[in-house]
């Protein structure tokens, strides 16, 4: 995308769907084919190292580019996009989809800097960065132990919301969904739903996990829900 910045869609999330958005040619998307936990582990180390080397030739492995082929992009002709898919790029894009590859590029402190001074992407971006790179990988070299990764990823991904990003509240769901925490999953992509987050909140609904829910539990993650709409509109700027 000459004469654009480049931008990297989230790693945590509809990662299938925001990759065909991203992507010349595809003719359809669905977020039911959110990448296995395993493949998700490596995202965000592997769109900060493609973010770092290759600038705006194309997308990052982690959300479904071939990084052997970033480099090429620059001589395929770009497709001519459909109505449909511009208005879905948007969509996306209001949604807090998309982060800029400056935030991967970013140390782990120059990234704390600018979420605690409210920076939606980077609070978005510092949550990936310990889900998927630091929690449970005691080797890498910002690892710190005893660090609560995944409560401070959640608190980040609150404060994100709170800042404009609706689609923090699905990426928290998808938190407690690997977690196996299906009743807050749930709850939590009943205010992305409520958020305008349609992409991810219906994507949920297809998982075996939800499928599996009774009545009661459904209930029970719509009063949740109720009380965390609440608190975040609480946490919102006045």
């Amino acid at each position: 995308m000459k004469g654009a910045p480049w931008l990297i869609v989230a790693a945590v999330g509809a990662a299938v769907a925001a990759a065909w958005l991203w992507q010349p040619g595809r003719s359809g998307a669905s977020a039911a084919s959110l990448r296995a936990p395993a493949a998700v582990a490596d995202g965000a180390a592997a769109a900060k190292t493609a973010a770092a080397g290759r600038g705006a030739d194309g997308l990052s492995f982690a959300v479904g580019g071939n990084p052997g082929q970033l480099g090429q992009g620059a001589a395929a002709a770009p497709q001519p996009e459909t109505p449909a898919e511009k208005a879905r790029k948007e969509q996306m894009r209001k949604l807090g989809y998309q982060i800029e590859a400056r935030y991967y590029r970013m140390s782990l402190a120059e990234l704390r800097e600018q979420a605690r001074l409210g920076n939606p992407q980077a609070l978005t971006h510092l949550a990936e960065r310990y889900l998927f790179q630091l929690d449970g990988h005691p080797r890498e070299p910002d690892y710190e132990p005893g660090f609560r990764y995944r409560d401070e990823a959640r608190e980040a991904l609150q404060q994100a919301y709170a800042q404009g990003n609706a689609h923090a509240a699905a990426m928290i769901s998808e938190s407690y969904l690997l977690d196996k925490q299906v009743d807050e999953a749930a709850a939590w992509n009943l205010v992305a739903r409520r958020a305008g987050d349609a992409l991810s909140a219906d994507w949920f609904l297809k998982t075996k996990d939800y499928q599996a829910m009774g009545d009661q539990q459904k209930a029970a993650a719509a009063q949740r829900a109720d009380q965390l709409w609440k608190t975040l509109q609480q946490r919102k700027p006045r």
